[in-house]
């Protein structure tokens, strides 16, 4: 797991917003494009390419201007926010700096744990189970927020402990439906496989 802030929802304010928390779509890390609106000649390549969104408060024009701006360089290259994609998408367009770069392969990282989850736990079966990055959860009680993956468990951090935790996708886990409404991951149920009786 990276040492950075925790992915928030794209809900989030802007200004209400942690600097460099990436930007959560669907459960998933968020890419877009450079925001060349304001540019003079955009570059029809390089302004093109997709880069993983992270919430920005210290955008360079504007006096520290709130945003959502790309991993590689927050403090110059803000993001269209009229049109998003899953970090996943569009491979060949990823933007290859060193910010989005990691970030990019976290997602796929990410991408797959969440599918063996859902596979390996029969989420499917299980209504209300959603996963995804910035999900709220609930682990034996105590409410946190999803920010990472570990091969089959969650990384949960609880809103009061400051390290975040590693916890099973099931046990003890209720995730949030709406605010304040919580379901658990209700076992899954198995048709017998005795022989109905005759007659």
């Amino acid at each position: 797991m990276l040492r950075r802030p925790a992915p928030q929802p794209l809900t989030t304010v802007p200004e209400s917003s942690i600097h460099g928390a990436p930007v959560a779509r669907h459960g998933e890390l968020a890419a877009a494009t450079r925001d060349a609106s304001y540019l003079r000649s955009p570059n029809v390549h390089a302004d093109t390419h997709l880069h993983v969104a992270v919430f920005t408060r210290h955008y360079a024009v504007g006096s520290g201007m709130a945003g959502i701006g790309a991993a590689c360089d927050p403090r110059h290259i803000l993001l269209d926010e009229g049109m998003f994609f899953g970090a996943h998408e569009l491979p060949k367009s990823h933007c290859r700096r060193a910010g989005c770069r990691v970030l990019f392969a976290e997602a796929d990282r990410q991408r797959r744990d969440f599918a063996h989850m859902r596979s390996y736990y029969l989420l499917d079966e299980r209504p209300g189970a959603a996963l995804g990055l910035a999900a709220r959860v609930r682990h034996h009680g105590r409410p946190g927020t999803v920010i990472d993956t570990e091969d089959r468990y969650l990384i949960v951090r609880l809103d009061d402990e400051q390290h975040p935790r590693r916890c099973h996708v099931t046990n003890g886990m209720e995730y949030e439906l709406d605010p304040g409404q919580w379901v658990k991951a209700r076992p899954v149920s198995r048709p017998s496989s005795a022989p109905a009786a005759v007659g």
